[in-house]
């Protein structure tokens, strides 16, 4: 688990890659287990509540993509309880039809110390 802000940072984007290549479960790792999680990804759907984020986290994990996510650009902000990081989202692959994918999109994760620990709460996506 993540001390730092940035550390939390570097495992949201590892287990965003592993989610990509099919495996959800590191996600549920670093998400916090609070039910007032949400998450407005790339696909438009508000999803409110763990239960409904894990969900939509499950039917993104089997979507066949390979490629790879990174954040560039990153700031940060933090609070002792509290922090979130703006930056810029850039994924670059394949679907399972073949199709190649290149997005840039803006990106807002907020996270909460959990026990000493930083964890995700909210992800935001959108494109510009």
């Amino acid at each position: 688990m993540a001390t730092t802000l940035p550390e939390a940072a570097d495992l949201f984007y590892t287990a965003g890659n592993q989610l990509l290549a099919g495996d959800c479960a590191p996600f549920a790792e670093i998400w916090s287990e609070g039910d007032d999680i949400s998450h407005l990804g790339p696909t438009g759907n508000l999803c409110i509540g763990h239960k409904a984020v894990f969900e939509q986290f499950t039917k993104e994990s089997a979507m066949g993509f390979e490629g790879t996510l990174v954040a560039d650009d990153r700031r940060f902000v933090e609070s002792p309880e509290m922090g979130y990081m703006v930056c810029m989202e850039r994924t670059s692959g394949m679907t399972q039809a073949g199709a190649e994918i290149r997005t840039d999109i803006r990106a807002t994760t907020v996270f909460r110390k959990e026990a000493g620990h930083w964890r995700v709460v909210h992800h935001h996506t959108d494109t510009f």
